[in-house]
């Protein structure tokens, strides 16, 4: 039996006469633009994107955007709910985020989720991690849901890929016309 097993080993596969096909031209001519297209699209966005707002990002967010001068970076308000030592739960802070930036273009930067065809939702923490939690479960937060953002595309995400987004903050956890901002070319 170990000389039938030590012949296998000799033996090795033919290798193909042929170049196997790629997917794309075993695509009907149809259907392979709008892959290619699908593809161009998903690898115009870079892999790991910077979040931090620096002045010179600032200044091309205000003047491409002009009635969003003066915007708030999440990062600061959520600094200030975190401050908030009578924040216990959710209705709580959103109601006190409500107080702070309704009306408001914000900036928000981190990761999409729940994504949808029209929209999508980003995290507002409002309690700091306690000191003996390595792993930030203490955290407690709340979700904005976005929409009408311009720049974003459900195809061009997966959740929880980063995103740098300009939205107008209306209240209740929504906010709507806004620039994912990496996608529309401001954030560099």
């Amino acid at each position: 039996m170990l000389s039938l097993l030590l012949g296998c080993e000799d033996e090795k596969p033919a290798a193909p006469s042929k170049p196997v096909p790629s997917a794309v031209a075993a695509l009907t001519p149809s259907a392979a633009p709008a892959l290619e297209k699908a593809a161009a699209k998903t690898g115009d966005r870079p892999s790991k994107v910077d979040m931090d707002l620096t002045p010179a990002r600032r200044s091309a967010i205000e003047a491409k955007y002009a009635p969003a001068k003066g915007f708030l970076a999440v990062t600061e308000l959520q600094a200030k709910l975190k401050a908030d030592k009578s924040l216990k739960d959710k209705k709580a802070a959103v109601t006190a985020f409500d107080k702070i930036a309704r009306g408001k273009w914000l900036l928000f930067t981190g990761p999409l989720v729940n994504l949808k065809d029209d929209g999508f939702d980003m995290a507002l923490e409002y309690t700091p991690q306690l000191p003996n939690d390595p792993m930030g479960m203490s955290r407690q937060f709340f979700e904005v849901t976005m929409t009408e953002v311009d720049g974003y595309s459900k195809d061009a995400f997966k959740d929880g890929n980063v995103g740098v987004v300009l939205v107008k903050y209306t209240g209740a956890a929504k906010a709507v016309s806004g620039y994912e901002l990496v996608a529309t070319g401001v954030w560099k």
